[in-house]
């Protein structure tokens, strides 16, 4: 088989199959070099131009050394490994294609749409590439099978490409960490990759990977708290979707409805991060253009409640962390309530609730119900023993049972000493002093 390596930042010298190769020399691939992993966060961390195309790139790169690992250890534990070659490859190719239907700037206008970015990869994959599959004996509806997290035969397999500890993110946390100058997303990827298995017709870490698969959770928690939750990222992308409702509300933001012939397809290949800003710029709507404006001169919404702010009012404990969850629900949908009555446009307010959960756990293990949920489990070899990690590690069941949520609210620069007075006045909130200039 002919091999081609790319030079990557992250994982080295990455080889690449001829049929690979073929898929990444197409438009609708080559399209995602102008779709930016991280939207507008290169206005925080300039360092973060990165794009999807090379994110892609390394999950395949990462689906090949799982699949290698899994063989290996399985037999080693004295389990039978069934998956074969054309196993390995349908896995390396979904995990290529997983985001090539991303919008553009990836998830901060995937909301707009309210379609998952996973759809539209899947009926890109079976449009544009089955011909290359079957060539190669790959069955297209395998790999979209995959890019949803699950495999008729070996349900372990979608795990790979979507799952607790996929391929995706284990790829875009050091990639994000990295492009953005941070340290906060680092991790033992080797050590993780070295101790996958299949026990018991279970996706399972070895005992030997607990500590990094544990660091990695906490690296991803970090990542959301400092650089993915980051308060002028978020806003700049509330700003991008505000003018993504208003175009599609005009009906000058075209949903791709229909990608099963070659004129939507050459269509959407123009639908980059480049094609929306020279929309919203070149938009006849008022709103759009001063967005607009504001986004191209870096010009943020200010921020007029977060709960940081709140931070002033006593805990139960001095020990405790305080959740201010609930008052600032409360603050936010009274502004909301009331921005005729403060003379504040809508669009000149943007709401912000940010969430995501960080390890999900659903089983009660306070019943006897079945635990097989979508857990990372830990096997240890001389028990011949398997249980969730939460079980053991009080960090993950911690990030488990208390995901970030942040709410805030974003106002245009001339009207926050509006909301100040008025959050002054009702709710005792006092925001700082800020300059316009």
């Amino acid at each position: 088989m002919v091999m081609k390596k790319f030079r990557d930042p992250i994982h080295g010298f990455i080889s690449i199959s001829s049929e690979e190769q073929k898929i990444i020399d197409s438009p609708i691939f080559q399209r995602t070099r102008n779709i930016k992993q991280l939207s507008l966060g290169h206005y925080i961390y300039h360092g973060a131009e990165h794009s999807r195309f090379g994110h892609m790139i390394g999950a395949a790169h990462l689906a090949g050394c799982a699949f290698d690992s899994l063989a290996q250890n399985t037999k080693a534990v004295g389990e039978e490994f069934c998956a074969d070659g054309l196993d390995r490859k349908t896995l390396r190719m979904a995990a290529l294609l997983h985001d090539i239907g991303h919008t553009p700037f990836s998830h901060a206008l995937e909301n707009v749409l309210g379609t998952p970015h996973e759809k539209y990869s899947q009926q890109l994959v079976k449009v544009c590439f089955e011909d290359i599959l079957n060539e190669v004996d790959i069955d297209v509806n395998e790999v979209n099978d995959l890019i949803e997290g699950a495999h008729r035969k070996r349900p372990y397999l979608g795990k790979i490409v979507n799952g607790q500890l996929d391929v995706d993110r284990l790829d875009y946390i050091l990639r994000d960490s990295y492009y953005s100058g941070v340290s906060y997303g680092r991790y033992d990827l080797d050590r993780i990759i070295s101790q996958l298995a299949i026990v018991d017709g279970k996706f399972v870490v070895l005992e030997g990977g607990y500590e990094a698969v544990e660091q990695m959770l906490f690296a991803r928690y970090q990542m959301y708290q400092q650089v993915y939750f980051h308060k002028t990222k978020r806003v700049f992308e509330l700003m991008l979707s505000k003018c993504g409702e208003i175009l599609k509300e005009e009906l000058n933001y075209p949903e791709p409805k229909d990608l099963t012939n070659s004129a939507e397809i050459e269509k959407y290949v123009k639908y980059d991060d480049r094609w929306f800003l020279n929309s919203i710029h070149k938009s006849e709507n008022s709103v759009v253009k001063s967005i607009a404006d504001m986004i191209l001169k870096r010009k943020p919404y200010w921020e007029v409640y977060s709960p940081i702010m709140d931070r002033h009012r006593p805990t139960h404990s001095n020990l405790e962390p305080y959740d201010s969850t609930e008052r600032l629900e409360t603050i936010q949908s009274a502004l909301q309530n009331n921005l005729n009555k403060l003379e504040i446009p809508e669009h000149e307010f943007l709401p912000d609730v940010a969430t995501r959960s960080l390890y999900k756990i659903m089983p009660d293990y306070r019943t006897d119900e079945d635990e097989e949920q979508d857990s990372i489990y830990i096997h240890y070899k001389n028990r011949h023993y398997t249980e969730p990690l939460e079980k053991r590690s009080h960090v993950v069941y911690a990030l488990a049972t208390h995901q970030p949520y942040v709410i805030r609210g974003f106002v245009v620069p001339n009207k926050y000493n509006v909301i100040k007075q008025y959050l002054k006045s009702t709710y005792n909130l006092v925001l700082p002093e800020r300059n316009r200039e």
